[in-house]
């Protein structure tokens, strides 16, 4: 199942993008950072003034379908946020992709979100993007008017390390889930049985009566607004105990796919932390 920086077949990779931008955020950050890279992507890779991806003649080689909204409304994207910061420079924001191929078109998306005059703006002010540095070293990877300075390396996924019976996970955005009963599991093996079906081996994942022993030791709702829409999800810290040695991969690689929906815009973002003392 996994060897690493694999899961199943999926390979992921990851920037931490810093951007130039004064607005302040406010409330769930990541479907405006969200809109604010699709426009970019889909000014650099289309002619026309609105998405006509169904009929048009280029769709088959277009970065923007491939890596950033499927035309199957049943197809999970293939690229996702993975959190963000406010400093005093401007703002981090992570992003995660699957697949070594798509980098060429990653690097065309990056040079759209760092090119001037494309009248990005986040929260009401200009934003454009700097630098790219890589998650797991913050070494620079790309560069405003150079390009790549260095390629992404495939993220860890599974860490190779034998499985914990027990920790606690954390979750730093909210999660969105229709599932009932375990806050995590049925929404975690759900999205990654689904990206392993459309990007990785097909593999059927395994599908534990008890995957683990959960107990809820904080929730907190949340309320995100879009355009047309409220979504709710909850932001939750749970303690596993007795967790199962199959599931632990699942867990483990779930750190950097997400769980649950809207992970688009970032959502179902969590961490793993060592299990509470007795």
């Amino acid at each position: 199942m996994t060897n690493g920086s694999r899961f199943c077949g999926l390979k992921v990779f990851g920037l931490d993008l810093h951007f130039t931008a004064s607005g302040r955020g406010s409330g769930f950050a990541g479907a405006a950072w969200r809109g604010l890279m699709g426009q970019a992507l889909f000014g650099a890779v289309c002619s026309f003034p609105e998405p006509a991806c169904a009929t048009c003649p280029a769709l088959a080689a277009c970065a923007y379908p491939k890596l950033f909204k499927p035309l199957a409304d049943t197809a999970l994207p293939p690229f996702w946020l993975h959190g963000w910061q406010r400093g005093h420079a401007g703002w981090s924001v992570g992003i995660r992709w699957l697949g070594a191929g798509s980098g060429f078109a990653v690097g065309e998306w990056l040079a759209a979100l760092s090119a001037g005059g494309t009248n990005l703006s986040f929260d009401g002010a200009p934003a454009q993007l700097e630098h790219a540095t890589a998650p797991a070293t913050a070494r620079r990877a790309w560069r405003r008017g150079e390009g790549w300075v260095s390629m992404p390396v495939a993220l860890e996924l599974t860490n190779g390390q034998p499985p914990s019976s027990a920790c606690r996970v954390r979750f730093v955005s909210p999660l969105v889930s229709k599932h009932v009963g375990d806050p995590l599991y049925g929404a975690l093996h759900t999205r990654l049985q689904r990206l392993v079906q459309q990007y990785g081996d097909g593999a059927e994942l395994p599908r534990l009566a008890q995957p683990w022993r959960c107990e809820v030791l904080a929730q907190k709702a949340k309320r995100i607004p879009l355009a047309r829409r409220m979504l709710t999800g909850t932001e939750w810290e749970l303690e596993l105990n007795e967790v199962h040695p199959d599931a632990w991969p699942m867990l483990r690689a779930g750190i950097e796919l997400h769980a649950g929906g809207q992970t688009g815009m970032g959502c179902g973002q969590y961490e793993i932390l060592a299990a509470a003392e007795p």
